[in-house]
C-alpha cells in the first residue's frame, strides 16, 4: 500500500518495516518491539522515533504512549525521549492530514505540565514545530 511521503530524511523511511498480514498493513514498532496496524498517526510516530535515534537518543530511553495523569484524567503521550534518567523531549504526533493547531499545542503543553520535559516537538510528518520550554521560544530544529 502506498504511504504518504513525509518531511523526514528518506534514509529514515528506509529503516521502517512494513508488512501485509490478513490484508492489513502493519508497521513494526521498534520501541515496543511489536507489529501494529499502520495508521497515518503510527506512520508519523515511527518516523519520529527513527529521527530521535538519528539525533542520538537511545532507543532504550524512548517511551511510546506512556500513561500520564492530568487532573482526574489519564492520557497517553505519543513519545517521550529521556536523557540521564529525565524526560528531555515530549513528542506529540498527529496524522499528516491533521493540522498542527493551537489545540495541538495546548494538548502537548498540558501533557508536559505533568512530565516537565524541557523540549516539545509537535509533528504531523509534514510540519514540525519545536519548542524550548525553559526559554519559552520556538526553535528551528530539535537539538541533538
Amino acid at each position: 500500500m502506498a504511504r504518504r511521503a513525509l518531511n523526514f530524511p528518506q534514509a529514515l523511511t528506509a529503516l521502517i518495516q512494513l508488512k501485509i498480514e490478513d490484508g492489513q498493513e502493519l508497521i513494526f514498532d521498534v520501541v515496543r518491539k511489536k507489529w501494529l496496524v499502520c495508521t497515518p498517526e503510527e506512520w508519523v510516530r515511527q518516523h519520529a522515533v527513527q529521527y530521535l535515534v538519528a539525533l542520538g537518543y537511545s532507543i532504550h530511553h524512548i517511551q511510546i504512549e506512556s500513561g500520564l495523569k492530568t487532573g482526574f484524567n489519564t492520557k497517553r503521550s505519543d513519545i517521550i525521549a529521556n536523557s540521564n534518567g529525565k524526560p528531555e523531549v515530549l513528542v506529540e504526533c498527529k496524522a499528516p492530514e491533521v493540522a498542527l493547531s493551537q489545540k495541538t499545542f495546548n494538548q502537548a503543553f498540558n501533557y508536559n505540565y505533568t512530565i516537565g520535559a524541557p523540549l516539545i516537538w509537535l509533528t504531523n510528518g509534514l510540519q514540525n514545530l519545536y519548542w524550548d520550554c525553559k526559554e519559552s521560544k520556538q526553535l528551528e530544529q530539535l537539538p541533538a
